[in-house]
C-alpha cells in the first residue's frame, strides 16, 4: 500500500518536473513585425518562403534544416533541388504542411502582420518574419535569426566579418572629395521605377560613397518621369542586371529622351547582379563593395 502511494507521488513529481522543464525550454521571440512567435526548444525542419530568408539560413549553417523553399529561391544553387511551395503571398498549403516543418521563415519589406498571422493560423506552423529596411537592420536580422535557429555564435561571427568589410568601404570612400549622385533603376520605362528613400538600396548607396538622386522622393520605390530624371542630372546610372554594362549603355542611349542625361553621354553606367543589391543578405555587402569601387572611379573623373 505504502509502495503504491510512494509510486504515485514519484510519478506526480516527475510529471510536474517535466512540465516545468517544458515551460523552461519553451522559446518565444518577437519577430520584426512585432508578433510574438512561440517556437519549439530546437528547430529541426524549416520552410523558407523568400529568397533572402533562404540565403540567410544557409549563411548561418542551417541549410540542412531547410526542407522546402519558395518558387523564387535560387541561392545557393543546391536549393533548386528542394521542394517548392510557392511564396508567402500564395503558398501551397497542402505542400507546405506535407513537409512537416516546425518553422516558416519570411524576409520581406512588403509582408504584413495580417498575412503572417493568417498563414500561421491556416498552417498551424510558427511563422517568423524579418523585415529589414536598412543595411544595419539586415545585419541585426541575421543576429535575430541566429537566435531562432540556435546559431548565435555563427551569427555573431558572420555579422562581425560583414561589419568589418563595411567599415573598410566607409574608410576608403571618406577620402573622396565628392560623393557622386546615382540613380538606381528598378524597372524600365514606360513605368520607370527607381530606388527612393527608406530602403536598404538607398542605405547601400550611402555606404558605397554615393548619394541617391531620388532620396527626397515621397516613397521607397517611386515611378518617375523622364523630366524628373533629367532634372536630377545624376552623375551615374545603375541598372540591376547580369548583362554587361556596354550592352545596357547602348540600350539606355537608344531610349527616347535619354540622350539628355549627362551620365549617359559620359558613359557612367554600371550594372550589378540584382541579387547583390535587392536581397537583404550577406551578399548585400559584396554588392556595396562593388558599387563603391565603381563610384570611386566615377568620382575621380568628375
Amino acid at each position: 500500500m505504502m509502495g503504491g502511494v510512494l509510486w504515485r507521488q514519484w510519478v506526480g513529481t516527475m510529471f510536474s518536473l517535466f512540465l516545468c522543464l517544458s515551460v523552461a525550454t519553451a522559446r518565444t521571440f518577437r519577430d520584426e513585425l512585432g508578433r510574438m512567435v512561440k517556437l519549439p526548444p530546437k528547430v529541426r525542419r524549416i520552410v523558407s518562403l523568400t529568397p533572402a530568408a533562404t540565403e540567410n539560413l544557409f549563411a548561418l549553417g542551417v541549410g540542412h534544416l531547410v526542407v522546402g523553399v519558395c518558387s523564387a529561391c535560387d541561392y545557393p544553387p543546391k536549393v533548386r533541388r528542394l521542394p517548392q511551395v510557392g511564396d508567402f503571398t500564395k503558398p501551397s498549403l497542402e505542400r507546405l504542411v506535407a513537409l512537416q516543418p516546425d518553422l516558416i521563415v519570411i524576409s520581406s519589406v512588403t509582408i504584413t502582420a495580417a498575412i503572417a498571422d493568417d498563414l500561421q493560423r491556416r498552417s498551424h506552423i510558427p511563422v517568423f518574419v524579418l523585415r529589414p529596411r536598412t543595411v544595419a537592420e539586415t545585419l541585426n536580422g541575421l543576429l535575430r535569426l541566429g537566435e531562432v535557429v540556435n546559431r548565435q555564435e555563427t551569427a555573431h561571427r558572420l555579422v562581425a566579418q560583414l561589419r568589418h568589410r563595411l567599415e573598410r568601404v566607409v574608410r576608403q570612400q571618406s577620402r573622396l572629395k565628392k560623393r557622386p549622385t546615382l540613380v538606381v533603376e528598378i524597372a524600365p520605362p514606360p513605368n520607370l521605377m527607381v530606388a527612393g528613400p527608406n530602403n536598404y538600396i538607398d542605405d547601400a548607396i550611402r555606404y558605397a560613397g554615393g548619394r541617391n538622386a531620388f532620396a527626397d522622393a515621397p516613397q521607397p520605390f517611386p515611378i518617375v518621369s523622364l523630366e524628373a530624371l533629367v532634372a536630377k542630372d545624376p552623375d551615374a546610372y545603375l541598372v540591376a542586371t547580369k548583362r554587361p554594362p556596354s550592352e545596357v549603355l547602348a540600350e539606355l542611349r537608344a531610349r527616347a529622351g535619354f540622350d539628355r542625361l549627362r551620365c549617359l553621354r559620359d558613359g557612367h553606367v554600371f550594372t550589378l547582379d540584382p541579387d547583390l543589391l535587392f536581397r537583404p543578405t550577406p551578399r548585400l555587402v559584396e554588392g556595396i563593395e562593388r558599387l563603391a569601387k565603381w563610384l570611386h572611379s566615377v568620382a575621380l573623373k568628375e
